[in-house]
């Protein structure tokens, strides 16, 4: 090959590559912005709905960390990378983790039921495991 024919290719290559990072920019950047858009609007609907602030809060950050993982997924996806091994990859470690903390989960889902069904709210007192006070008739403090 020639010089000239050298300067054709590699210029060819660096403006589909700078192309390809000018999209991934472009991609991050919106993204964010619609990341931003959906936690805030989860965000009203929550507030809205009058949910606990303990669950509004773990809403808010599962859906923003959801939506980031996605966001990822598709800018690797929009420079060649194959996302299938990455979304393989996700579902393995998640049933590894789910396997490894079973006792742990079954806790984590009587957590998001007391959270859910709210017997109580942030800011009530709350005896648990204390032993009844001698005075009392019903056995309960």
């Amino acid at each position: 090959m020639e010089l000239k024919e050298i300067s054709l290719v590699a210029t060819d290559v660096m403006i589909r590559v700078g192309l390809k990072i000018l999209g991934g920019i472009v991609l991050w950047v919106v993204g964010r912005m619609v990341i931003g858009f959906v936690a805030r609007l989860v965000g009203r609907v929550v507030h809205r709905q009058g949910l606990d602030p303990t669950l509004a809060r773990w809403l808010g950050t599962t859906t923003t960390v959801v939506l980031n993982i996605m966001l990822i997924l598709a800018i690797l996806s929009l420079f060649g990378v194959e996302t299938t091994t990455f979304a393989a990859l996700i579902a393995a470690a998640g049933l590894a983790i789910g396997m490894a903390w079973s006792g742990l989960l079954s806790n984590f889902a009587a957590g998001v039921f007391l959270i859910t069904l709210r017997p109580f709210r942030v800011g009530d007192f709350v005896t648990a495991g204390a032993s009844p006070a001698p005075w009392s008739r019903s056995g309960c403090s």
